[in-house]
Order: structure tokens, then sequence, then C-alpha cells
């Protein structure tokens, strides 16, 4: 499989354009539907689409009006310490009021807080209200809120941070449970976290699984892949030929391209030069569009094309394809809306939620506020017992001693006792109209 670490420099050639011949089309995979309902453990119906704001973290700036009140702690000393359990469940939000997430941040706190209100009202944990104490993701390290005596976090929202910051709250000995609604970086999925971290929102390993299976169902024997060549595009190559490396299919090439690159003409004609059935572009929404772009230019017939979640971002560009490309354009992203249909939710906010209540299951299920206990119990509580869908409903289970299986807000929820991921996930697919909108399809499950 060719793959080069850095992009090579190509000699130009004149663009390839080939005979109309018979391919995959779209609309022989993908099927536009009024969100048909999916199941996870019952019918739950899929809602709501993505919006560009929260799909980039894009820098908008924040409203501190729009911000639901709570208590913001300071930290007063680096030093960490090993968790003494006094009963009372306290909670962290570590999400963004401030920087490239700002925008994020009001409906994720405001779905944490209200989730706490719910659980507080239902008895709470261990007998005693959640208290709820918070730091800004966006201007403030983690730290403030471990060295503050949290037992648990939710966030951080960006994989940025989760990488670079994530070390103070998953320490060996002073850690704390840390479950993150959006972070969705492969680079976490063996992050050395000590087994503190969970996630609710699937890892990017998950999506381009789903890739993988749309790639398939084309019926396409040669799939082709661009990929940026940074870090985030070259670890989303690598999930990719591991997701198709027991299928039946050819991937050959797989070519990595440079932002710095002005004319992506021959990656673009590189990639078509094997004639293939699908090809799959990896990238953000700036160098991502611009090879569709390319790709477009350089061919007359062009394959079905599959994008993942952050080039949908780029709607000048979709809009401004050839109707024949743009008609073999699909993207796949998670779904980051509610699963059921009886709540309008903000995006990942479903997630925030269930990262609550397992948190607070976890702490009922091990009877204590010890963060080293209630890890233990966060796989636990999502899979293996009786199907519940509420805190209350699977708190009066727990007080049972019965073993659960949280489905909650964002649909089914089974995290993985080995690295507090989720073990399947929906993932969104979607087409583009003439405009350069979304037009959603029928939701994909991977596992």
């Amino acid at each position: 499989m060719a793959r080069s670490p850095l992009p090579r420099r190509r000699a130009a050639r004149p663009p390839v354009r080939r005979a109309a011949r018979d391919r995959p089309h779209l609309s022989s995979i993908v099927k536009p539907v009024p969100f048909a309902a999916h199941h996870s453990r019952g019918a739950r119906r899929a809602l709501g689409t993505m919006t560009v704001a929260a799909l980039a973290l894009t820098a908008c700036s924040g409203d501190d009006d729009t911000a639901t009140p709570s208590t913001t702690v300071v930290a007063t000393t680096t030093t960490l310490v090993q968790r003494t359990s006094d009963g009372t469940l306290t909670l962290g939000i570590y999400l963004p009021r401030t920087g490239a997430g700002a925008s994020l941040g009001p409906p994720l706190i405001a779905g944490v807080e209200e989730a706490v209100r719910v659980v507080n009202d239902n008895g709470g944990v261990l007998g005693r209200d959640v208290e709820v104490v918070t730091a800004d993701e966006g201007s403030e390290a983690i730290e403030v809120l471990v060295t503050a005596g949290v037992d648990a976090i939710v966030g951080p929202a960006s994989s940025l941070v989760a990488l670079s910051g994530l070390g103070p709250a998953v320490d060996a000995n002073s850690g704390v449970v840390t479950c993150s609604p959006m972070a969705t970086a492969r680079g976490l999925d063996a992050y050395p976290d000590n087994q503190f971290f969970f996630r609710t929102a699937p890892s990017d390993t998950l999506q381009m699984a789903a890739i993988a299976r749309i790639a398939e169902r084309t019926g396409a024997q040669d799939i082709a892949v661009g990929y940026l060549d940074d870090p985030y595009g070259r670890g989303l190559s690598v999930a990719l030929e591991d997701a198709l490396d027991d299928r039946l299919v050819t991937l050959e090439p797989s070519i990595g391209f440079s932002g710095d690159e002005g004319d992506l003409g021959p990656v673009a004609r590189e990639l078509l030069a094997g004639d293939p059935g699908v090809v799959v572009v990896l990238g953000d929404a700036d160098d991502g569009s611009r090879l569709l772009a390319a790709l477009d230019e350089a061919t007359d017939d062009p394959p079905v094309i599959i994008i993942n979640d952050s080039i949908r971002q780029a709607r000048q560009v979709i809009q401004g394809l050839s109707d024949d490309f743009r008609d073999q354009l699909v993207g796949v992203a998670p779904q980051a809306h509610a699963a059921s249909g009886d709540t309008e939710t903000g995006f990942f906010v479903p997630h925030a939620i269930d990262c609550v209540n397992l948190i607070a299951l976890a702490a009922i299920d091990a009877g204590t506020d010890d963060p080293i206990e209630i890890r233990k119990q966060m796989a636990a509580v999502s899979t293996g017992g009786r199907a519940c869908t509420s805190f209350s409903s699977c708190a009066a289970l727990v007080e049972q001693d019965l073993g659960i299986d949280y489905n909650g807000v964002s649909g089914r929820v089974d995290l993985s006792s080995v690295t507090g991921d989720p073990t399947r996930a929906w993932f969104e697919t979607f087409t583009f109209d003439a405009e350069g909108n979304e037009v959603r399809q029928a939701p994909i499950e991977v596992n």
C-alpha cells in the first residue's frame, strides 16, 4: 500500500478525462429519510443537524450573559493529593465558556447542570445532593478542578485540550473520573489514563469503520484515499486502513497531501489514475475541500466520494462543485443530537447528560464517592444488565442490587471496560443539494 510520510512533488500533468461508464452511484447505497427510527432497546429517532460552529470548535466570542450561572473555582495550589471519600459526590464541569469552543459551552454546561438537578430531585447520590464546581476549558487548566477536590469531571469538549492537558485528572494516585462528551480524537484511544478517562461520544476510529462500511456497500473493488498529511489526517488514514483490512476491497493508492501545496491537481489525478470506484477524502474544511475541487476538475465521470465530518463545513466550495460530482458526494459524522424524539437538545448535549448520569449511577453502584471505586463501575452500569433509560429508573434498579444497562439521551451507551469508550455508535450520513446544504440520509450503526 503506497503512503508517503511527506507529500511528494509531482510533475504537472494534463487533467484526466474519461468517457462515461458504469460506476457505483450514491443513490444505490444511501437513502434519504425523514430520519427513520433506528433501535436502541426500542425505537429512537435521530434529530437535528450538526452546526458549523460545533464541528470546528470555531473561535466565536463567548457571551457571558448566556452562560448558566455556577460556582467557579480557582486553584490555590498545584499539589495533587489522593482522594478521600467524604460521602458527597462533587462534580466538576470543564467545558468552554471562552476561547475556540465558546459557542458550544453554554448549551453543554446548561445540559450538565440540568442533569445534576434531575439527579438531586430524585434522591441524589448516596442520599446527598451532588455538588457542582466549574472551570473554563477555554482559559483554565483541568488541574483547577482536581486541586479543588472534585470526584469526577464532565469535559473537556476539545480533543486537543484532552490530549495536551488531561494528565493531572488521570494521575494514577490523584486522578478523578473524567468523562468527555465530544472529544473524539483517535489519539485518545490508547491515552495513558489509568482507567480514569471515559467518552460518551465515539472515537474517530468508529467513524472510519462507518466510512469503510459505506465504501464496501458500493460494491467497488478499488478504493483510493487522500488524507491530509498531518497527525490528524494520518491517524484517520491508519484507522480507515485497519477498518478495511478484512473487507474484500483493494486500498490503493493512499496519498498524503499538504496544506502547503498550492495545486492539488496532481494529487487528484494520482488518486484517480487507477480508476477507483470510491475515493475517500480525509481532512479539514480548508484543505479537504480544496482536494474535492481538484478531483472535480480532474474527471468528468466521478466515483463515489466519501468525506469525514470536518469537510462538511466547506459549504461554499461544495456549492461550487459540478452537479455530477456533488451528486456522488456523501459525508459521515457522529450522531450528535438526542436519540429520542421527545426533546430537542444542542450539539453533543445528550452525551454530556449521559456523562452525568453514568457517573452518578456508578457512584451509587460503588456505594462511595471515591473516584477509584467509581471508575470500576462506569462500564458496568452501561451494559449487561436490565435496560433503563433515565437516572431515576436506573437508580431504582441499582438500589435493588440489580445490574443495569443504561441507555441514555444519546442512545445506547455501551462503554468498554478496557478503553472506557463506546463500543458501538450511530453515525449520520448526508449528501448535499445544489446550494451546498446537507441532506440527511439513513444513519448507520457500527461496533
